[in-house]
């Protein structure tokens, strides 16, 4: 899309992200309890938009798992020829998600025993990618710097954006923690720019070693090739596909605890919320969760998915963004439920800038991606109306047309 100049996407995407990132420091510095922006919605935005982005949180996760069961029958292809044809990728990514979703049945700890086992291998062909390719860059390839222009900046963003989202996690127990003053900006900082520092990093030596990059199903993979030959370049492919599976893990592992948690709250039907009686599981949230992923993974390509991703958590973003402006004004007011242990400088810039770019970054995305994700919000509405709460008496009953 953009050439080496695709180098400045990654620094404009870890700078939004980091701008978002300390509004959901200083939300959750205000309002604790678990839910992260599903909590600060409902509690500023309204019991209406509290249970949209919960409902799109569990939305971004299926669709992310989708997206990675795809990145995952991509990368073993790379290693494994008879599995590049279109019916063989189609068997990978079923047979991922039904293992996966198998896997988690069973019990949490086996799910995130695997989770954290995949988590640690993955770094190892990161580490020997930048530190033996930073010395084969050849700084050449990196002219024309930007070869087709910078009219394809925003869409380029948004792809690379799925790199970093993800972020929210760190900052949603922030009002629970024993210094978050100190902590978590500095938490921020430190992950922030290890994270942008790797990904530049990766994205250099791919440009710099590798010809043709634009073109490549598996550049990580082949450029290492470049340079570390048939042997090296396989080991990381290998790494690759560990990496991903364990990232898929994960995933598998989280979204259907997000359907779970609606469903106990009596927001959605409730055998959603039933648990296995022998392994303590939900696992009617997690077959409905791997049923949707599968359908979403053998509809769409991988970068129709990331960005499709993308935008659904632009749900999560801008209400948590808005919900900072909220609460200071409630501050002012003399109504706010808590004073700030996290206070942004440079009053309300910081969450103003956030909304005003994630708004300019949703104009550059297609129609029907935006109406995808649009799809997905309006799909929750009837789920809203029918499982909504009488909390007019204090004790959340459920209403008649329950």
């Amino acid at each position: 899309m953009l050439g080496p100049a695709s180098i400045v996407c990654f620094v404009f995407a870890a700078v939004l992200c980091f701008l978002i990132a300390l509004c959901f420091a200083e939300a959750g510095s205000r309002l604790s309890g678990t839910g992260g922006p599903y909590v600060y919605s409902r509690e500023t935005l309204g019991a209406f938009m509290g249970f949209e982005v919960g409902w799109m949180t569990w939305w971004v996760r299926v669709i992310s798992w989708a997206a990675l069961a795809n990145a995952f029958s991509m990368a073993l292809a790379n290693i494994t020829p008879p599995l590049q044809g279109p019916l063989a990728q189609k068997t990978v990514v079923t047979g991922i998600v039904i293992l996966l979703a198998a896997v988690n049945i069973r019990g949490v700890k086996t799910g995130a025993g695997l989770t954290n086992f995949f988590t640690v291998a993955k770094l190892l062909p990161l580490a020997v990618f930048l530190s033996v390719g930073v010395f084969f860059v050849n700084v050449q390839r990196f002219t024309p710097f930007a070869p087709q222009g910078f009219g394809a900046f925003g869409e380029t963003t948004m792809v690379i954006l799925w790199a970093f989202v993800g972020f929210e996690v760190l900052t949603i127990p922030a009002g629970e923690m024993k210094d978050p003053l100190r902590v978590v900006p500095r938490a921020l900082v430190v992950v922030m720019t290890v994270v942008t520092v790797v990904y530049l990093g990766v994205h250099a030596v791919a440009i710099g070693t590798l010809d043709g990059l634009a073109g490549s199903q598996n550049p990580i993979a082949e450029s290492a090739r470049a340079f570390l030959g048939d042997f090296g370049g396989g080991l990381i492919a290998v790494g690759i596909v560990l990496s991903i599976f364990g990232t898929n893990a994960g995933s598998a592992l989280t979204a259907p605890r997000c359907l779970f948690a609606l469903a106990e709250k009596g927001q959605l039907p409730a055998p959603l919320a039933r648990i296995h009686p022998t392994y303590k599981t939900p696992w009617v949230a997690i077959l409905l969760t791997a049923a949707m992923t599968l359908t979403l993974a053998l509809s769409g390509s991988f970068e129709q998915l990331i960005v499709i991703s993308v935008v659904a958590r632009f749900v999560q973003y801008i209400p948590t963004c808005i919900a900072v402006l909220v609460l200071r004004h409630r501050e002012r007011m003399q109504k706010s439920p808590a004073p700030a242990r996290i206070r942004l400088p440079l009053g309300p810039l910081v969450p103003l800038i956030s909304i005003v770019l994630c708004i300019w970054l949703l104009t550059q995305v297609d129609r029907w991606k935006l109406a995808a994700g649009a799809g997905a919000f309006v799909l929750g509405v009837p789920f809203y109306f029918c499982f909504r709460r009488d909390t007019s008496n204090g004790r959340g009953r459920m209403t008649p047309d329950a």
